[in-house]
């Protein structure tokens, strides 16, 4: 008001001329335009200021919620910290948007409780609902609670939490590294279908063998460990029992570091995670397994990316099946078998799954075996290995048994310390190797050779420093340095 005023008090100046009342309307314009700006910034949804963002709408829980908060005190209705208390308060609220202010105390709920879309549950520190055994808690509200526990008890927590992220400390889970945090993780993700499952950094210990189910996208702070602490198949792995043929589906895991402890067989091992519109792996890395650290079976369609596996006494990853799966950004280092090893996979039902995919730069370096290992992914299911750097392996950097196989862009070098090869390609493979570059080692390691007897193998090399190559009536087309020979079978 005080702007309009004065805009009118100017206005009425008479003496102003033509070229001052111009720039007096330019004025008046910017005044008007500022009485419409807000005071505050417009946050977009799912951005707030520092200390106010929402549970629902971001990684960070709520906050605290303090004794006097808005909203119904529960525990004046009945002055008990139970269920009968819990329904007055529900019955109370109707059908109305209502907060449920559950105060500190142990909330013992024996039987199956509701909480409809208009309530909102805010836990203070220490209210904690816990819930019998067989007892189902029905949540479709949202909760206000910050990163401390809510629930406890043997019961699950079931519906369509109004929040896209859940926490295992709300169940508990400390990520202190000494605590078993295996049951917290547990009752976490299964209330954490359709949502994130949200790990804060720590190091959460798991007792027992990990099953998430589907629909779930679990992702962490960067740093954020989950280790094993006893023996068990995997830390990790995927519930497959609502759909056994299929698998399941819209499942990612990121920014996770899974550490076997060499005492879980595998980090991670994942079934028929299939037709992903989204990287089923992203940002995870895996060590200490005490065989494979990644084990993918028939994983069809799958996206995994950015994936390190290492330390592991097995192969760093295992490829199984997964035919039109993608792979991209993939380092597999320092594993007791090979980096990575790519084969077809047959159930026990008899179904037989092509190991067919497509690998874009992968770095596989002192392996003990070899750094990649082809074996028989089944005819008319190829593997592409674009943009590879296979360095220092035990082995061969790259051993197939396998038709068809295409290698391009990429670079072989330091293969080893015995008679190994850069590329190794063993009887009945068709392969067809283009635009790579072959770098001697030292010792009496060959830059390539084939055992097969298909012509319709093709080979383009590039070699440096090389001792020799050898090609069984193949189309052969490289470029040798001088001081290297090729060799032919006969």
């Amino acid at each position: 008001m005080k702007r309009a005023r004065m805009l009118k008090s100017l206005m009425k100046n008479k003496g102003l001329k033509s070229a001052g009342l111009l720039v007096l309307t330019l004025v008046a314009a910017v005044i008007l335009m500022g009485q419409g700006l807000p005071k505050k910034p417009v946050w977009d949804k799912g951005a707030f200021p520092a200390g106010e963002a929402k549970q629902s709408k971001g990684p960070a829980a709520s906050g605290d919620v303090k004794s006097g908060s808005p909203g119904i005190e529960v525990r004046k209705l009945g002055g008990v910290s139970n269920h009968k208390t819990i329904k007055e308060a529900l019955a109370t609220a109707g059908s109305s948007q209502a907060t449920l202010h559950l105060s500190p105390g142990n909330w013992v709920i024996p039987e199956n409780l509701d909480f409809p879309k208009n309530i909102t549950l805010g836990f203070e520190r220490g209210a904690i609902l816990s819930l019998g055994t067989g007892v189902k808690v029905t949540i479709n509200s949202e909760i206000e609670a910050g990163f401390y526990r809510i629930f406890s008890g043997p019961g699950r927590v079931e519906g369509n939490i109004m929040a896209r992220f859940i926490y295992p400390q709300w169940w508990g889970a400390q990520g202190d590294g000494g605590a078993d945090d295996y049951e917290a993780i547990a009752q976490a993700a299964h209330a954490a279908r359709g949502k994130v499952l949200y790990f804060k950094h720590g190091t959460y210990l798991t007792s027992q063998m990990i099953v998430l189910p589907e629909q779930i996208f679990v992702d962490a702070d960067p740093g954020t460990i989950i280790k094993a602490s006893k023996s068990m198949q995997a830390v990790l792995t995927a519930d497959v029992a609502q759909r056994p043929n299929y698998g399941a589906q819209q499942f990612s895991l990121r920014n996770l570091r899974i550490d076997g402890n060499k005492l879980a067989d595998n980090c991670i091992y994942l079934y028929k995670i299939s037709m992903n519109y989204f990287a089923a792996l992203d940002g995870v890395s895996t060590h200490k397994a005490v065989k494979d650290g990644i084990v993918l079976v028939a994983c069809q369609g799958g996206s995994f990316r950015n994936i390190q596996t290492f330390n592991n006494g097995g192969n760093g990853i295992a490829i199984l099946g997964c035919n039109s799966a993608s792979f991209h950004s993939i380092s597999a280092t320092a594993n007791k078998k090979s980096g990575a090893y790519i084969s077809r996979f047959s159930d026990k039902d008899g179904t037989h799954y092509g190991g067919g995919c497509t690998v874009t730069r992968m770095h596989c370096e002192s392996n003990a075996e070899h750094g990649v290992e082809i074996f028989k992914v089944v005819n008319n299911n190829r593997v592409s290995i674009v943009g590879g750097w296979i360095e220092m392996n035990g082995g061969d950097g790259v051993r197939i048994t396998s038709s068809p196989v295409t290698i391009s862009g990429s670079l072989f070098f330091g293969v080893g310390t015995g008679s190994n090869y850069a590329v190794h390609i063993m009887s009945g493979s068709q392969v067809c190797v283009n635009g790579c570059t072959l770098v001697g080692a030292k010792g009496s390691a060959f830059g390539f050779k084939d055992e097969g007897n298909n012509p319709d193998n093709v080979f383009y090399f590039n070699y440096d420093g090389i001792k020799g190559c050898y090609n069984k009536k193949a189309m052969f087309d490289s470029v040798l340095p001088d001081n290297a020979k090729r060799q032919t079978f006969k």
